[in-house]
């Protein structure tokens, strides 16, 4: 990303895009990014999020797409940054532009593409957040399970748990790629990868209450759908919604910690780490393409083995 936040000079001027064109324009690009690129859907929405946030500053500043240079690049990251962006999402807007930018000299729309040159430095990885296994227990015993919803959130916080599912992968999951008989599940992750997940004996049996009880119910209200995890009016539970579930049962069991549904899959890899599970088995478990992701775990796994020795060595 560019070291300095000064605004650069204005840019070429052009004609402004007209927002029927410019939704043209961001149509055709979908298209490429699912025919062409064969990106991932929440990528596809990412990219096209941010490209829309671009184009209408572009709208705004009259500058047209194929008119746009490096210092256009410029003005807007630093827009950005005047606006509070996160660092985050300005990187991730960084890769959007190069890509849209990249699509645009490829179409012969543009001639140049003015990201060519932008250099940018990966942040660092955060050390995961994570819960002790008593902070788990209490998390997953907050749900009423004498209530309908309460036996479906139940069954929810233990795959999500027990499996280490990302919250799109327990959201989307068919009813088809869950194998009871066997304990466990189907998996369709990030990139189309398919992968095989045990189930342990409790989520089984959580599992085994919800569909024997409250989603038979539900699922007569929307045409029987094929989601395992469903609302009560018989649609599939969105990702904000198992987001607020958790957010709400760890108030429930005296957790001030922030959570989220990602909270559930870092808790899932570090205790099986500390359990003396091998890195390589906790990369196939979390789907991760590359170890180098995985690896993450084991500095998680040091913070532990430090904190056990400040605590117990003499000398320490």
């Amino acid at each position: 990303m560019p070291a300095s936040t000064s605004k650069p000079s204005s840019p070429r001027r052009g004609r402004a895009v007209p927002p029927a064109e410019g939704g043209a324009l961001l149509a055709r690009y979908a298209l490429y990014l699912t025919a062409e690129r064969g990106v991932a859907e929440n990528t596809r929405l990412a990219y096209l999020r941010d490209a829309r946030n671009y184009l209408a500053r572009l709208t705004e500043w009259k500058v047209v797409p194929a008119a746009a240079t490096p210092d256009t690049i410029q003005r807007y990251l630093a827009w950005m940054q005047d606006e509070s962006y996160r660092r985050t999402s300005i990187m991730r807007a960084i890769a959007s532009l190069k890509g849209l930018h990249r699509y645009l000299l490829a179409e012969k729309l543009a001639p140049a593409d003015p990201t060519a040159l932008l250099q940018f430095a990966r942040p660092g990885r955060t050390l995961p957040g994570t819960l002790s296994q008593a902070e788990v227990a209490r998390l997953l015993g907050a749900p009423d399970v004498t209530v309908p919803l309460g036996l479906r959130d139940r069954a929810l916080l233990e795959l999500l748990y027990g499996c280490g599912l990302r919250v799109t992968e327990l959201t989307t999951l068919p009813l088809s790629a869950v194998n009871r008989e066997e304990g466990w599940v189907r998996v369709m992750g990030k990139g189309s990868r398919e992968r095989i997940v045990p189930v342990g004996r409790e989520a089984l049996a959580w599992l085994d209450k919800y569909l024997a009880g409250s989603r038979p119910v539900w699922a007569k209200r929307r045409g029987r759908p094929d989601e395992v995890f469903l609302s009560q009016q018989g649609g599939r539970l969105t990702r904000v919604r198992v987001w607020m579930l958790i957010r709400q049962y760890a108030a429930a069991a005296g957790i001030a910690k922030p959570l989220s549904p990602h909270t559930l899959r870092h808790c899932f890899a570090t205790h099986l780490l500390e359990g003396g599970a091998g890195l390589r088995d906790v990369q196939e478990l979390l789907g991760h393409a590359s170890l180098a992701t995985t690896q993450i775990y084991t500095h998680v796994d040091r913070r532990r083995l430090a904190e056990i020795y400040r605590k117990f060595h003499p000398r320490a």
